[in-house]
């Protein structure tokens, strides 16, 4: 929008520069013309150079919205590696409950493990002591003690379940203290690795938060940047305005140079920018109904209806002040044509303008082709007469 109004008081400020009371003489001398030429020629050279500053601070604009775009993506991703990073967490931390819960049962079977084996202990103990109390009394005794070989068999039968149990004993208390350590390794490992998958999951999440953190700060003073540079470049279009309107003055001071001697127009009537025939006129100058809106709106030229392509010419010989892209009429080309009169030609093709600022033209000479860029509902040239900064209707002129 910015670029839109600078384009209207661009144009405004070149008609208006062109009409601005001089005392530079109509009978001027070739030397003041060619002084004149050199003026220009400086100022056209530092508008292109501020035109090219204006570029440039694009650029870094442009630069710093693809950073802060990617930043942005950048933000992104951390945000869905913390939420990954979280889950992880949370399924780490279920996990560790869950063995938390098992070691905790296992805490149960080893400490009934160890009643186990702490009653088999005292079973073992119970007969050490019942077989000192009565004296060094060894298996063999036991078998010779017996009264007949009936009790022979039956005291070695006993004997054998005797052996057999305190060597069941024996192993029990083996297996079972095996059991203690092994579980006890088993939890203490696991837990000692979901300990660490939790540590360095904590640390990876600790991790991405700075770098969350981080970006924000580096978002914010690319947004500050992007701020500054803005402004920047509302100054230099400032100025870029600036050297325009001086342009325009300069241009307005050449073509009154030039109207001084006799190849100049000295007014009078002009020629049709459309050849006869070719055209019909849709809208004439003054009040109309508004295509756009239907409403009853002034309309500061002619519209004159044909076919896209078709040539437009200049009305009357004078010198280009503008040739470019006008809110509005769209692509546009302003002729000055002496101090008083100049003309503008809107609604020009894409890439349909033939002549650049500061060029001299002749009468009938092609500048352009009927377009519909700009606001415009088909194709056609906007024709309009400006006469000491005020439009007028056109009409009078080409008749």
């Amino acid at each position: 929008m910015r670029k839109k109004i600078a384009l209207a008081l661009l144009i405004t400020g070149l008609v208006a520069g062109s009409a601005t009371p001089t005392n530079v003489s109509w009978a001027a001398s070739k030397a003041s013309l060619e002084k004149i030429n050199r003026e220009l020629k400086q100022i056209q050279q530092k508008y292109k150079a501020q035109q090219q500053q204006v570029k440039e601070t694009d650029k870094k604009i442009a630069y710093v919205q693809k950073q802060q775009k990617d930043l942005q993506t950048e933000l992104m991703q951390i945000d869905l590696r913390r939420n990954e990073t979280q889950k992880k967490l949370d399924k780490l931390e279920a996990q560790m409950d869950d063995t938390k819960e098992k070691a905790a049962q296992a805490q149960d079977q080893l400490d009934e493990a160890k009643e186990r084996v702490a009653k088999r202990e005292s079973l073992l103990k119970t007969r050490v002591k019942s077989m000192y109390e009565r004296g060094n009394v060894s298996y063999l005794d036991v078998l010779l003690g017996a009264s007949d070989f009936g009790d022979f068999l039956t005291r070695m039968e006993g004997l054998q379940l005797i052996l057999e149990q305190d060597t069941r004993i024996l192993e029990d208390n083996i297996r079972d203290k095996e059991t203690i350590e092994t579980k006890k390794k088993e939890i203490d490992h696991q837990l000692v690795v979901y300990a660490g998958m939790f540590q360095e999951a904590e640390n990876l999440k600790d991790e991405l938060d700075k770098q969350y953190k981080q970006s924000l700060v580096v978002k914010a003073e690319l947004q500050k940047q992007e701020k500054e540079l803005h402004e920047i470049k509302e100054e230099e279009e400032a100025q870029l305005l600036a050297i325009a309107r001086e342009q325009s003055a300069k241009y307005a001071e050449r073509v009154r140079a030039m109207s001084a001697g006799s190849s100049g127009y000295k007014g009078g009537k002009l020629g049709l920018p459309l050849a006869d025939g070719t055209f019909r006129i849709s809208s004439g100058f003054g009040m109309r109904s508004d295509p756009f809106t239907g409403r009853a709106a002034g309309h500061n030229g002619l519209d004159m209806a044909a076919p896209k392509g078709t040539t437009i010419r200049a009305a009357e010989k004078g010198i280009v002040i503008f040739a470019g892209y006008s809110n509005g009429f769209g692509n546009t080309v302003m002729i000055k044509h002496n101090s008083e009169i100049t003309t503008l030609y809107g609604h020009i093709r894409e890439g349909g303008i033939f002549v650049s600022v500061g060029q001299s033209v002749e009468r009938g000479q092609k500048i352009a082709e009927v377009g519909a860029t700009g606001r415009a509902t088909g194709n056609h040239l906007h024709f309009t007469v400006y006469k000491n900064d005020v439009a007028v209707d056109p009409t009078p002129y080409i008749r």
